[in-house]
């Protein structure tokens, strides 16, 4: 039986908080390497905004979908739109964005992406092509790269990790509405889980982030966890909640000891599966000790971080090609400039919120609307004919 899945409102806000500040962080981290050059060696800081996102999109799609696919009118079909509309509804926007803004500077010098912003890796990009296993896999075998070895487009090198979450939501619902559901598997569910499995299957023990899949998963295994608790009454109905508290708090201070002995030992290597562990351990520990012990957010702050973590997703489609904008054209020698800096993370908040407020924002809609469609096309199917 279908079960709404209601959260505290307090956790509400801290999911939006660490999506915001995931955002943020990636914005900072790439831009300190431009304009605040020995801030963040290596790039670590958007390594772990990259890391944080992940363990939050396994930890709702699938809460979501452990919600909603036991409901007779939510099908697999639906799970597709959904997910379609959420990452092109701001995605392919960013696309044509990133296209223009690189066509003014393509020809400047200073741009560093000439060979990726062809036509080509536009629509490698379009069909979520981009760093694909088999030319990453060319690449480690001694291939040199080929015109046809999508990767990220021009400025927008944030769109690798948009391409691996798009292959992961479509193999986890293809498992969740069909495979979970057999006794076993026919050859035609081995075939698609094969095609649509690649990406996923690879970047669990490979590519760019190394084991983002299983990441991932991990925040997957804390949905799961979080499904078992609301099936069973939610946190209020567990016995000794304050027992619960402790025990809580307990594993955050364990694992924020295992996260600062992992960093120290791997030289902080962002891209670790254990150093992920960790830190799931401290997001999701935090989370469910908010169900267990709720705290009372004022509304005003409630508001402010809603908004901001509303355009998230944009800020990190476009902040690469903000920076590169300002690195092409007003570029500093010694890499330290505090003034643009501060600009650029001006201009690439307010450029997120009016990208949001033209295209992300109506994503709901738009799944509402394919939906609708889909389905009285299904129900047109089923109507007996007139006699």
């Amino acid at each position: 039986m279908a079960h709404s899945v209601k959260l505290a409102p307090c956790q509400v806000d801290y999911l939006n908080l660490v999506r915001a500040l995931a955002a943020q962080i990636v914005l900072v981290g790439h831009s300190t390497a431009y304009f605040l050059a020995g801030h963040d060696r290596g790039g670590r800081w958007e390594q772990f905004g990259v890391l944080v996102f992940f363990l939050l999109s396994g930890f709702l799609i699938a809460l979501s979908v452990r919600q909603k696919r036991d409901r007779s009118d939510y099908r697999f079909g639906h799970y597709v739109i959904d997910r379609f509309c959420r990452i092109f509804s701001a995605y392919l926007p960013a696309l044509v964005l990133v296209a223009l803004v690189d066509s003014l500077m393509h020809d400047l010098p200073a741009y560093p992406y000439a060979a990726s912003s062809t036509p080509l890796q536009w629509l490698g990009n379009l069909v979520m092509l981009q760093e694909f296993p088999v030319f990453q896999i060319l690449r480690r075998l001694g291939s040199p790269d080929r015109p046809w070895f999508i990767e990220a487009f021009g400025s927008g090198r944030p769109f690798w990790t948009v391409a691996i979450e798009w292959w992961i939501y479509l193999t986890f619902g293809y498992l969740a509405f069909f495979v979970t559901r057999l006794r076993r598997l026919a050859v035609r569910d081995l075939l698609i889980l094969a095609l649509v499995g690649i990406v996923p299957i690879y970047n669990a023990m490979g590519g760019v982030g190394q084991c983002l899949s299983f990441v991932w998963a991990t925040g997957a295994a804390a949905a799961w966890a979080q499904d078992r608790l609301m099936r069973r009454g939610g946190p209020q109905a567990l016995p000794g909640r304050g027992r619960w508290a402790w025990f809580l708090t307990v594993g955050i201070l364990l694992s924020a000891m295992l996260l600062a002995g992992r960093a120290f030992v791997t030289d902080t290597r962002i891209y670790d599966l254990q150093f992920a562990v960790f830190t799931a351990g401290i997001l999701f520990g935090g989370f469910f000790l908010l169900g267990v012990a709720p705290v009372t957010v004022p509304r005003f702050v409630s508001r402010a971080i809603d908004r901001i973590a509303d355009y998230s997703y944009s800020l990190y489609l476009i902040h690469y090609t903000v920076l590169m904008w300002f690195a092409v054209h007003r570029p500093s020698p010694t890499h330290h400039d505090v003034g643009t800096f501060v600009e650029i993370l001006v201009i690439a908040n307010v450029g997120a919120w009016v990208f949001w407020f033209l295209f992300e924002r109506h994503y709901h809609r738009l799944a509402a609307l394919a939906k609708g469609l889909i389905d009285r096309r299904s129900q047109s199917r089923t109507l007996p004919a007139d006699a």
